[in-house]
């Protein structure tokens, strides 16, 4: 039991690592203030999940035990919600988007559908309380990462009709 809960970590572990290293190479190749932003906001995220996963991987590790309590999230909420106030001005000062930032979002979306996939096939198929809410905290955390790559790509693709179904108005771009 023990070497399957280490592994799954291990697994985990190699997700977030990889969507770190592509978060932080797509942030430097973005073109847009909105694209920049979003990346760093992911790569801080799965940073967030990264160091989580660890902690309880050398509890298992040290104890032979999950942890009675896992480490509990970041707050990025704050972070989040400034990416798309401060995107409203730079798309009314831009004229074109470069589709770049728009496909390396795309990519993005399957990273973090893949990692919600996992945390949520690994919450079913564990018994202990704390380490199914514990996957089932990654997984709601990843679909809300997606959530936000998809409205990045609305907010990049159609700004005018991203705003209007959130705010029921218009914006004069």
């Amino acid at each position: 039991m023990l070497d399957v809960r280490l592994s799954a970590l291990k697994k985990a572990m190699q997700l977030e690592k990889e969507g770190m290293a592509f978060y932080e190479t797509s942030r430097d190749k973005a073109t847009s203030e909105i694209g920049r932003n979003m990346f760093e906001y992911l790569r801080k995220s799965e940073e967030g999940h990264m160091r989580r996963i660890r902690e309880i991987y050398h509890s298992l590790e040290q104890s032979g035990n999950w942890p009675d309590s896992p480490p509990v999230e970041d707050d990025n909420e704050v972070i989040f919600k400034t990416i798309f106030s401060d995107a409203m001005i730079e798309l009314k000062q831009q004229k074109t988007v470069n589709t770049d930032d728009i496909e390396a979002l795309r990519q993005a979306a399957k990273f973090e559908k893949n990692g919600e996939s996992f945390y949520a096939k690994r919450a079913e198929d564990v018994s202990d309380l704390f380490e199914k809410n514990f996957y089932t905290q990654l997984a709601h955390e990843e679909f809300h990462h997606l959530k936000a790559i998809q409205d990045s790509i609305q907010m990049l693709e159609d700004p005018q009709g991203f705003f209007a179904d959130r705010e029921h108005g218009t914006l004069a771009c």
